[in-house]
């Protein structure tokens, strides 16, 4: 008579997956650990963030995998570890499948927030043109507040070569910048900020040694103010050979192997990075945290979601991503496809977003976001 027995390698083999399957839990257990860390207090915990949606994808996948064999039971291993982290899930992913709406009516806000990489000024001499598809894109959006981290000028006249055109064609009240780095000797990059209401209370904070928050209030048609907070957080730091290194790496694992002196630099910048940022999030989040008003953040954070920086800067405020976008809202289009590390936060007690919008632009590294808020009424109306 046979026995219906699984055979040892089949054992073996249920073994392994098993052991696999527990390793994914404690991956994730591990990052769910990351948003509450501070990179300054435990070494290497924030790189762990990078693999998030990684660990999640992993338990979904035993998840599924567990249903298709004999231990079915298995699957609640991952599923229970899912649940217990699902506040991650639901950071990094955003599941909307709702009406877009982008559409410009009275009680509104538009407001877009998009690093615009030197405003093409390392695409010159080769492309001359550039530029001038980088304003037509800005007059064709028409935000009604609009914040470009990476901006450029002269030293000499901040409103050369493109405040004044920019001005001119959304019908702009108002124009700050605040330079935070310099390119060559005649060159700001800094973050500007172009505004159809009144900005009042205009302050720059200094965060760090090239970092700021800009500071504004802006009266909305109903007559209540509405606090804007504007940023561009440290980097980490790579150059361009690095990024193409990285790229290689992507390709060929066998790089990875060959320079670990090189390895560990780059791990060294994350790091080093990561803690600079906690810093400047923590100060900025305290600057936010005195706001009399309502308020609005965004920028380029340099941060994924579920980071240090990012929970700490977001507090209790929305992520018009995650309330109105999908999947995972790559905003940065180098490296991988996983990088959100640009932001929009809002108080969902006076704005809703009706409209996001994300999309992809080989104007800038980055993609810009463009958020269509409706105005919420006043308590009692």
């Amino acid at each position: 008579m046979k026995h219906d027995h699984p055979g040892f390698f089949s054992r073996l083999l249920g073994h392994t997956f098993l052991i696999l399957n527990i390793g994914t839990i404690v991956w994730l257990g591990i990052c769910a650990f990351v948003p509450y860390t501070s990179p300054t207090e435990v070494r290497n915990i924030a790189l762990f963030g990078l693999t998030i949606p990684f660990a999640i994808l992993a338990n979904v996948f035993f998840v599924v995998f567990w249903l298709f064999t004999r231990k079915k039971i298995r699957f609640l291993l991952s599923l229970l570890a899912l649940a217990a982290c699902y506040k991650l899930l639901f950071t990094v992913f955003a599941f909307n499948f709702g009406k877009n709406d982008m559409a410009r009516l009275p009680g509104r806000v538009k407001i877009m927030s998009w690093n615009a990489h030197g405003m093409g000024i390392f695409k010159k001499p080769h492309d001359k043109a550039f530029d001038k598809r980088i304003l037509d894109f800005l007059a064709q959006e028409d935000a009604d507040i609009m914040s470009l981290p990476e901006y450029s000028c002269p030293k000499t006249d901040m409103m050369k070569p493109y405040a004044k055109q920019i001005i001119k064609a959304g019908n702009y009240k108002d124009f700050r910048f605040r330079y935070d780095n310099t390119l060559g000797t005649t060159i700001f990059l800094g973050t500007a900020v172009f505004c159809k209401y009144p900005f009042r209370n205009y302050v720059a904070y200094k965060l760090s040694a090239v970092t700021y928050l800009l500071q504004g209030d802006v009266e909305l048609p109903d007559g209540r103010m509405l606090r804007m907070f504007f940023l561009h957080l440290s980097s980490f730091g790579l150059s361009d050979q690095d990024k193409a290194y990285i790229e290689e790496v992507k390709k060929n694992n066998s790089s990875l192997q060959a320079d670990k002196a090189r390895s560990r630099t780059f791990i060294w910048k994350f790091n080093h990075a990561y803690a600079m940022r906690a810093a400047e999030a923590d100060k900025a989040a305290g600057i936010i945290a005195q706001s009399p008003y309502p308020v609005v953040i965004c920028g380029d954070f340099n941060d994924l979601p579920a980071s240090y920086t990012y929970t700490t800067i977001r507090g209790n405020l929305k992520d018009a991503f995650l309330e109105k976008g999908k999947g995972l809202g790559r905003t940065y289009n180098e490296i991988s496809p996983t990088l959100r590390i640009d932001h929009m936060f809002y108080d969902p007690s006076i704005l809703k977003p009706v409209g996001f919008e994300c999309n992809y632009t080989p104007l800038s590294d980055h993609n810009p976001l463009i958020v269509n808020f409706e105005i919420l009424p006043k308590a009692g109306n």
